[in-house]
């Protein structure tokens, strides 16, 4: 297991909620690495900081508050219209559907890439050594051997 994959349990581990064995494994690994020692200190400092806060009591009306509040919204402004919401609205997913279209349409019609030069070389397995140690006196050859094998056929 690698230290990226360790780094996640730590925070089990500071709040005693790994089994046995992953808490042994988790200990073995940290006795020889510094780095997740360094990840461990620090995310017991934050843990420490944050236990150290002061809890947030909301007060006893919140959640009334909070539902008044969405019905609220849910009501048009003054001075706009059923009309000027529904269609404001309708509008701007209208244009962003069409951009979103107008957007596949022009990738849908550029057609396929240009074939990679590369790959149309190595179609033949011998030819793929030239490509992994090019040696250009080496290729003219080939090319002259091939151009006048193609000229005796």
């Amino acid at each position: 297991m690698t230290c990226a994959e360790r780094r996640p349990t730590l925070l089990a581990y500071l709040d005693d909620e790994l089994g046995s064995s992953e808490r042994a494994e988790l200990e073995t690994h940290l006795a020889g690495c510094e780095a997740c020692r360094a990840a461990l200190a620090a995310q017991r400092q934050l843990s420490g900081a944050l236990a150290s806060l002061t809890p947030i009591e909301p007060p006893r009306d919140f959640e009334a508050r909070f539902w008044a509040r969405v019905a609220r919204d849910e009501d048009p402004p003054a001075g706009v219209g059923w009309r000027e919401r529904f269609f404001g609205r309708r509008l701007a997913l209208g244009l962003g559907g069409a951009a979103a279209t107008a957007i596949a349409l022009v990738l849908a019609l550029r057609g396929p890439a240009e074939p990679d030069i590369d790959l149309q070389i190595v179609a033949n397995g011998e030819d793929f050594e030239l490509l992994e140690d090019p040696d250009l006196d080496l290729i003219e050859v080939v090319d002259k051997l091939e151009a006048w094998d193609g000229d005796q056929g």
